[in-house]
């Protein structure tokens, strides 16, 4: 019965909260799409991505981009970097400046 345990466990925390999605939802869309359990695709991507990082988190992030149900979420993620960096980038300008102007 342990292991029976344990294997709930993994499923329970790759099934994440209801109605939220761990990162973009990708996996979540894929398994409606398949017509199985949100687990067994997040247990599948982090699989590849163990072996297959950089292509993995490529296709994750052009799915999240390309599937209706995780348009809105990507964009918004990716737009909301972009303001940080260009944030960061103003900030270390400005620093880099009035350090350079002092000397």
């Amino acid at each position: 019965m342990k292991q029976d345990d344990t294997i709930d466990d993994i499923k329970n925390a790759l099934n994440g909260r209801p109605g939220q999605p761990i990162v973009f939802g990708v996996c979540k869309a894929l398994a409606a799409r398949c017509q199985c359990e949100p687990w067994i695709t997040r247990a599948a991507a982090v699989i590849l991505g163990l072996i297959w990082t950089l292509p993995v988190v490529a296709a994750y992030i052009i799915a999240g981009l390309c599937l209706k149900e995780t348009e809105v979420r990507t964009r918004g993620f990716f737009s909301g970097l972009g303001v940080m960096i260009r944030e960061w980038t103003e900030k270390f300008i400005s620093t880099s400046r009035n350090s350079f102007d002092s000397h």
